[in-house]
């Protein structure tokens, strides 16, 4: 069982981060709107299947009798995480920011979580996810990605990364069922994507690579990731959790390189490598921290 646990971290890490290839697929055939919508109907529909037979309606029935006040609190969660953090991180995209770039505008979540859930990581603490964030930026000039930088783009960066930590600390507090939370941030996403797309024109190839990329992003990365991300959150600080999304943008390489043949420098596995020291020397020092607690009460 310990095993199984300490697993969840990397199968977590390969889900999340094949996103952006099933991403790169689905924006070929649709445009973002409408990728976005079917996204998040598309889950919320998963979601509601799992509740209602998966668990023969246990939690399903419990969704609705759940605290008014938590409702709210996940429904806005879900504006954070599936709307504002996805929204402005296609946007960036759309505004010519280089995915290298986003990847390092990003990479400052590891290090605003702690600040924002104003958790005492220490000056060690910071100096590991600093080092970690620089191994990041090693990685992604080795990969040759630091380009396209626009004033737009990096604006709607910077707001993808607050919705991202700002979501995940207040997903941290959150005290319900990880379905429940998964459920209500997906309903609050499906309804104001659905209005975008009846706001704007509907533009979608339903076709094989775009019911590919669907399937994947709505099974795998938007069902399956989110739902271990919740579990990680249950069970650690915001910030040890936070720390694995230094690995994305690496594995996003790897995978490219497995799917697209994009080259691998040297550069990039130095990057690669002090990435993993960082992230392994900062979960060895937050289970440090966490042992006296332990052990005292």
């Amino acid at each position: 069982m310990l095993l199984l646990m300490r697993g969840v971290p990397l199968v977590f890490l390969i889900m999340w981060s094949s996103g952006s290839i099933f991403v790169k697929l689905g924006l070929q055939e649709a445009s973002v709107w409408s990728f976005l919508a079917v996204r998040a109907i598309g889950t919320l529909l998963v979601l509601s299947f799992i509740c209602a037979l998966v668990f023969k309606r246990k939690i399903f029935s419990n969704l609705f009798n759940l605290p008014a006040l938590l409702i709210i609190k996940m429904l806005f969660i879900g504006l954070l995480l599936q709307v504002a953090y996805q929204s402005f991180f296609f946007l960036a995209i759309d505004n010519k920011l280089s995915p290298g770039v986003l990847s390092i505008v990003l990479g400052l979540q590891p290090i605003l979580t702690p600040i924002i859930a104003r958790e005492d990581v220490g000056v060690k603490g910071f100096l590991i996810l600093l080092l970690g964030f620089l191994g990041l930026g090693v990685a992604v000039l080795g990969a040759r990605e630091i380009s396209g930088l626009t004033y737009t783009g990096i604006a709607c960066g910077i707001a993808s990364v607050f919705a991202m930590s700002v979501g995940t600390v207040f997903q941290k507090k959150i005290i319900a069922h990880p379905l429940a939370s998964a459920f209500y941030q997906n309903l609050a996403a499906s309804i104001i994507f659905f209005i975008v797309v009846l706001c704007t024109d509907w533009n979608a190839m339903i076709n094989t690579k775009f019911i590919l990329a669907s399937a994947w992003m709505i099974l795998i990365v938007s069902t399956g990731a989110v739902l271990l991300l919740f579990y990680m959150l249950s069970k650690n600080a915001a910030s040890n959790v936070s720390v694995l999304f230094y690995m994305v943008p690496i594995l996003t390489i790897a995978l490219d390189y497995m799917v697209f043949g994009n080259k691998v420098t040297p550069l990039t596995m130095a990057g690669a490598i002090i990435v993993i020291i960082a992230i392994l020397f900062y979960r060895s020092l937050s289970e440090k921290r966490a042992f006296p607690k332990v052990a005292s009460s």
